[in-house]
Formats: C-alpha cells, sequence, structure tokens
C-alpha cells in the first residue's frame, strides 16, 4: 500500500521543491522531519509531509489508464506524477497500482 503523507528524497530533489509539490511549506517540512538544515537532505531520506492531515490522495490505476490521462484528470503534469511517484517509464503503469496525486 502506498502512504501518500511520507515520501522518499529522489536524486536532485530540494526541500522547496517537494513542498511546492505537496503544497507544504519547506519550513514545515524541515520543522516537522526535525531537520536542522534544509540544504541537507539526501536520496533514499524519507520525509513525513503533514504532522496530521492527508496532503495527497491516493489513486488506483484502472486497467486502460495512462499517466498522461490521470494527470489530466487531476489537473497534474504527468511528469511530476511520475517523478513523485517514483514511476521510472511513465509508459509502464499498472492496473491496481497506488499512485499519490497531491491535495
Amino acid at each position: 500500500m502506498t502512504d501518500c503523507n511520507t515520501y522518499q528524497v529522489q536524486q536532485g530533489d530540494t526541500l522547496s521543491q517537494i513542498g511546492e509539490w505537496f503544497h507544504v511549506s519547506w519550513p514545515d517540512l524541515a520543522r516537522i522531519n526535525n531537520i536542522q538544515d534544509a540544504n541537507r537532505i539526501y536520496p533514499g531520506q524519507v520525509l513525513r509531509l503533514a504532522s496530521s492531515q492527508n496532503v495527497c490522495n491516493a489513486y488506483t490505476v484502472q486497467y486502460g489508464d495512462t499517466l498522461s490521462q490521470i494527470g489530466e484528470r487531476f489537473g497534474v503534469d504527468w511528469r511530476q506524477l511520475a517523478h513523485y511517484n517514483h514511476i521510472a517509464n511513465p509508459d509502464r503503469i499498472l492496473s491496481g497500482q497506488t499512485i499519490c496525486i497531491p491535495g
């Protein structure tokens, strides 16, 4: 099951980019995750995105869905959906797969 209230940092991510995507300020991300230096996050690090509320909605991929169609349906760029859901090949999503859509 996908946890849409955590995010695993990828190469090149910054707190401000992650915050922008998930609609959480980077100072809040730093506070929630006890990060002293906002410039020191690393790939593989798992960040909590909020203390209590959900910042994303889980979507279960249906047969025939494409990332582009899902992005269009929710008003989100498919490239960002691929990046923030760690989808290496955006042409290959599977029925039953859960992806996170920012709220």
